[in-house]
């Protein structure tokens, strides 16, 4: 408080203290990982609306394992020939995909990588954003095959954007953020996720909803749920203390039942255009994890009709 004296008076008035504009969120480059399906087709277009918005560079990059028969053939040279002619022909199909009409206008590179789809992440180190798309198994399918989007998400300490076989991307307009659903479990390194979230929102003044989901179905009284939800309510509106010019467009909820039925009724009601949630990372586990544990946020991602970011908690 400053007090100011003047002839015959005196003013008081109050300093107010300066505020440092939130950073925007900065992508300036994004990585899509395909690996040539239908699946992987959608993960692109939803990349390059992306793309568009934030005026990113966009790398399309491949993984690959060699074939071991090559080695078998007594000739050295026809062995290197194979290898050669296999990754001449990827190549090929990465750079056709640069060439997509709806790529116009995005600086696109490509990269092909020798070996796991996760050690393909090292090549991609600098980027600021990962684009999988998920074929959306579960229950047998996805224990026989496993999900190489939830692994890579589970293993990546960079932001992934997942997008399932129900997402609409037509990868020919800018990205349209007008309602997005951020879902916690107040774990630690949550607030990352709704770092990610509160930039988001404000670039593209979209409508808040901030989600806790108890999992406990045998709440069932009002009374008893009432009493339930005052706590993480009162966590979700703390999220929002020190964003001010995000409350006016904010909307607390906690709901009841399993997480991922609850967000993705929630994401269907309110019809989310983006959904951000964070992923525990695995470590040494996440072959494993990705095949048997079934995850929210890959649940969540599978059958989402919007695109589902990813913050690994570390």
């Amino acid at each position: 408080m400053i007090t100011l004296h003047g002839p015959g008076e005196e003013v008081t008035m109050t300093a107010v203290p300066r505020v440092t504009p939130p950073a925007k969120l900065k992508i300036e480059k994004i990585a899509v990982l395909t690996d040539f399906s239908k699946n992987a087709d959608i993960a692109l277009r939803c990349a390059a609306t992306f793309a568009r918005g934030y005026k990113a560079g966009l790398v399309i990059a491949h993984a690959y394992t060699p074939p071991t028969y090559a080695f078998a053939a007594p000739e050295m040279a026809f062995s290197y020939q194979v290898l050669e002619d296999v990754r001449q022909s990827l190549e090929n199909r990465l750079l056709s995909q640069t060439e997509a009409p709806f790529l116009r206008g995005i600086n696109c590179t490509t990269v092909l990588h020798a070996g796991g789809t996760l050690d393909l992440l090292d090549d991609l180190a600098d980027a600021d954003l990962i684009v999988v798309g998920t074929a959306g198994e579960t229950g047998l399918e996805k224990a026989v095959l496993g999900s190489t989007a939830e692994a890579i998400f589970r293993a990546s300490s960079i932001p992934v954007l997942t997008v399932g076989p129900h997402c609409h991307c037509s990868g020919e307009r800018e990205i349209a953020v007008r309602r997005l659903l951020y879902a916690t479990d107040f774990s630690p390194g949550a607030e990352i996720g709704f770092r990610y979230a509160a930039s988001i929102v404000r670039e593209h003044g979209a409508a808040f909803v901030l989600l806790h989901v108890k999992d406990d179905q045998d709440v069932s009284f009002t009374f008893e749920r009432a009493m339930a939800t005052a706590e993480p309510l009162e966590k979700l509106e703390k999220l929002l203390a020190d964003h001010a010019d995000l409350k006016p467009r904010a909307d607390c909820i906690v709901g009841f039942g399993t997480p991922e039925a609850v967000i993705l009724e929630e994401a269907k009601t309110r019809k989310a255009d983006l959904i951000v949630i964070g992923a525990r990372g695995a470590g040494v586990f996440t072959s494993a994890l990705s095949h048997f544990a079934g995850g929210t946020a890959y649940k969540v991602a599978a059958s989402a009709t919007c695109p589902v970011l990813t913050i690994r908690k570390v």
